[in-house]
């Protein structure tokens, strides 16, 4: 451990990871002080799940082959297991710190320790996002803003993790070369023969010991910035120098004879002009051939030692002849490329090139051989033997002898890793890891794309926003795996019915986007959404069920409907609601009035957020009369909304919208709660039979866990169950009536009544009718408004309340507003009356003077 924390902090300062650093890579990423509090959120919400998420990562990756055998050994997945789970603790808390990048760091070390490949480590950390996501989802999946909010948090701060994972290997990688630098160097160093570098001033930049040697310089004395000539006292080697610096042009044999303490000595010397950041330098060689047969051996034993490193460098070598032929390869390019030696000998480089790099390596390769270039250095493409593409670094010079040019050295270096992490990301960054399909950032830029070129070329550009219809229903009642397999399928039908040349695009949840090109008018827009249609309309199978979803379609078009890709997907949004709201299963074009009408749902769904807070809700309470004697009964709590600057919002507007946009949970549970304070209340005032009703929403019933909130309600107030009063809506107990049994069975062992309302408007089943545990029916105001004019409408309530007497359930009639209809439902017999003819809802105030004049009278 000691030896592990000292590998993290010397690679935190080789990389240079002090707070500026740290803060840079944040700020880059946009990694926000939002989203740190948004990831505390998640912390909260997946800490105890740190455990699971380890082993579902190393379940994940002991599913390879070619990785299961790194993961082997006593205890070594445990140890890793152990170390993930703390990872994945600290992910999510929110501090972002020094101590958590050495963490990151150690984490690194470790994988690349045993040996797991940057593409393994890749896909794993993408298994576990995803894993995140969709427990994420099953927390907030009721505030899909804030999900998207928190997923786009967690995938910065997974980013900003990958970036440190990645620099643990480049590290890896920068070292290893660094290492095979200091080799190199050692090989110069060793090399029997002087070589010095000076510039063109003719100073000297650096010398090999052996040239020192030559030229008697002492250790101690510091050559770098002497002139050549204070070490060599020759005129022709000087001015050799300086005739190679002004040509480039190589010279040799240049035979030097200097005067030594250990006697005379003759050098060869041979000069070359190199280039070295644009300016030239000068290559001076010696051979000191005073002592011939100590040169050959020295020689030979230079010879091997290229041998050595040519065969085992850590990059592929190869020579060719100067047809291109290879005539020598090392064991690193045979890896490389996948072939043995024989194989390759003989083989041109074209041959192993791919097809659409040949011409370009033919060109520079050609410049080479002409002398154009010295040499060349590009990324390239080659074929592995089994057809595989190998991405390389190539670097081609020319192999002489002397002043002949007798073919080329080639160096091959793989990069392929480098580049599928690379490609990888990029494709993480611009695509939906569920459906493969572009997401928002990639769909942004196609369509900028796309309207550019309609602009050039005076074309039209549709934009269909898609949202699937009862996918929610599908995640709710069948699990999240269904709905990934819906949308999957989804993604994969919306694909085969557009053409090539257009983009479909998940932006998230079970909302999709079409960008279609080159349409010449509205009348092929709809026929290509009418095909979207019937292509989700099929059923989806999923296991041994079959499951069924639908699309509302919302359309813009370019130029008609906006000029930039906001407006575009602004307003396609807009028809999509409109869409929605006209049945579902359909396709609405934007209109402006449309735009005005979803401002306006927008304006409404921002207010609901803050009406609690605010106290701009309040309850009103409309009087339910005993038909017979006209006694007050009970009232219903109905909820009204009036905005700060006294604006009022009616109630058919705001309510479906908070059930859309998810308000109607803390807002439903707040009107329990008002409801039940006030029964308390007049109970204690001396009103004891006193009852009220409360409506429950559809996603309240199906969202929420009823009874617990029920029963917490009852507790925290101290109402007494009998004067509670729910009403549930005809479709909801029809939508899944075994379920719905069970919890209206629970809440009717409670003691609280319960009662279906619009009773009438939907299609319910007597036999189901039957099985549940309720008091009473409300026939909707529908029927009672036209019962005295209406036979058809007059025989639908004398039926209703037959059955409902007949199956000893009270009735009660809403909407009454005559004299004539009261007439008319007191001769049949209707329990209970509701409706403006005896009050329209009004402040619990009002009530308690009702109470004390019926009380009074």
């Amino acid at each position: 451990m000691k030896d592990l924390n000292q590998k993290v902090e010397a690679l935190a300062q080789d990389l240079g990871l002090d707070l500026s650093t740290l803060n840079e890579r944040k700020a880059f990423l946009e990694l926000t002080e939002d989203d740190e509090i948004r990831l505390r959120r998640a912390h909260d919400l997946l800490n105890h799940q740190s455990a699971e998420f380890a082993d579902a990562f190393y379940t994940h990756l002991q599913q390879f082959d070619a990785i299961r055998p790194l993961l082997e050994g006593e205890g070594r997945i445990e140890r890793l297991k152990n170390v993930q789970a703390k990872y994945f603790n600290s992910l999510t808390a929110g501090n972002y710190d020094a101590a958590y990048v050495r963490d990151r760091l150690r984490v690194g070390l470790v994988h690349q320790h045993i040996g797991l490949e940057p593409t393994w480590y890749l896909g794993a950390y993408r298994k576990y996002v995803a894993e995140m996501q969709a427990r994420l989802w099953e927390s907030l999946g009721h505030q899909p803003i804030e999900y998207l909010k928190t997923c786009d948090a967690l995938t910065k701060v997974v980013n900003f993790d990958i970036g440190l994972a990645l620099d643990t290997y480049f590290h890896a990688d920068t070292e290893e070369t660094r290492q095979h630098k200091e080799y190199a160097e050692s090989l110069v160093s060793a090399i029997p023969s002087g070589l010095m570098v000076v510039d063109d001033t003719l100073a000297v930049l650096s010398m090999n010991p052996a040239m020192r040697t030559m030229l008697a310089v002492p250790d101690a004395l510091p050559v770098e910035a002497m002139a050549i000539t204070e070490l060599v006292r020759s005129a022709l080697l000087l001015d050799a120098c300086a005739e190679v610096i002004e040509s480039g042009k190589n010279q040799g044999n240049i035979f030097v004879t200097l005067v030594r303490e250990d006697g005379r000595a003759k050098l060869d010397f041979s000069l070359s002009r190199i280039r070295f950041r644009d300016k030239p330098l000068l290559l001076v060689m010696a051979q000191d051939i005073t002592d011939k047969l100590r040169v050959e051996s020295e020689l030979a034993q230079s010879e091997e030692r290229y041998r050595l490193t040519f065969n085992h460098a850590a990059v592929g070598l190869a020579q060719t002849d100067i047809d291109g032929r290879i005539t020598k390869i090392n064991t690193k390019l045979c890896d490389i490329l996948g072939y043995e030696e024989d194989e390759l000998l003989g083989m041109r480089f074209p041959q192993l090139t791919h097809p659409e790099d040949r011409a370009d390596a033919h060109v520079m390769t050609t410049r080479v051989l002409d002398g154009e270039l010295e040499s060349y250095s590009k990324e390239r493409r080659y074929q592995h033997k089994d057809g595989r593409v190998i991405w390389t670094n190539a670097t081609v010079s020319c192999l002489r002898e002397g002043l002949t040019r007798n073919g080329l050295i080639v160096v091959l270096e793989d990069i392929s890793t480098r580049k599928h992490m690379e490609e990888e990301l990029v494709r993480m960054a611009g695509h939906d890891a569920l459906t493969g399909l572009p997401n928002r950032v990639l769909l942004q830029d196609r369509l900028g794309k796309a309207l550019a070129r309609a602009r050039r070329q005076q074309q039209h550009v549709a934009v269909m926003y898609l949202d699937l219809d009862r996918f929610k229903h599908v995640n709710d009642s069948q699990g999240h795996a269904a709905g990934d397999a819906m949308l999957a399928e989804a993604g994969r039908r919306l694909t085969q019915a557009v053409r090539e040349t257009d983009t479909v695009a998940r932006l998230g949840g079970d909302e999709f986007v079409v960008v279609l090109e080159g349409i010449d008018d509205s009348r092929a827009v709809t026929a290509r959404a009418q095909a979207i249609l019937r292509a989700l309309a099929s059923p989806f199978s999923y296991k041994d069920r079959e499951l069924y979803t639908g699309a509302s379609i919302g359309v813009a078009l370019y130029p008609k409907d906006g000029l930039d890709t906001d407006s575009l997907l602004k307003h396609a949004d807009s028809a999509m609601y409109l869409a929605k709201e006209a049945g579902r299963n359909n396709v609405q074009f934007y209109t402006p009035e449309l735009n005005a009408e979803h401002v306006r749902r927008l304006d409404i769904a921002d207010g609901l957020r803050h009406a609690m807070a605010n106290h701009e809700l309040e309850l009103h309470y409309q009087p339910k009369i005993r038909t017979g004697c006209g006694q007050l009964v009970g009232v219903e709590a109905l909820l009204r909304w009036t905005r700060a600057d006294g604006t009022r919002v009616p109630p058919d507007e705001f309510i479906p919208i908070a059930e859309d946009c998810g308000m109607i949970l803390p807002i439903g549970e707040w009107v329990l709660h008002q409801a039940c304070q006030q029964i308390v209340v007049w109970r204690e005032r001396g009103y004891p039979k006193m009852r009220v009703s409360v409506n429950l929403s559809a996603r309240q019933f199906k969202n929420q866990d009823i009874i617990q909130v029920v029963q917490r309600v009852l507790t925290e107030t101290g109402c007494p169950p009998e004067a509670l009063e729910l009403e549930i809506t005809e479709s909801v107990l029809m939508e899944r009536p075994e379920k719905v049994t069970v919890v209206l069975r629970e809440l009717y062992d409670m003691g609280i009544r319960l009662s279906i309302d619009d009773f009438g408007t939907g299609y319910s089943s007597l036999s189901y009718l039957r099985n549940f545990p309720i008091h009473e029916l409300k026939i909707d105001r529908s029927f009672i408004e036209d019962i005295v004019h209406d036979e058809s409408h007059a025989a639908i309530v004398k039926a209703i309340i037959s059955l409902a007497h007949s199956m000893k359930l009270k009735v009660l009639a809403e909407g009454v507003e005559t004299q004539e209809q009261l007439d008319y439902l007191r001769a049949e017999k209707c329990d209970h009356l509701q409706g403006y003819y005896f009050s329209r809802p009004v402040p619990a105030i009002q009530i308690d003077d009702m109470l004390m004049l019926a009380m009074a009278s």
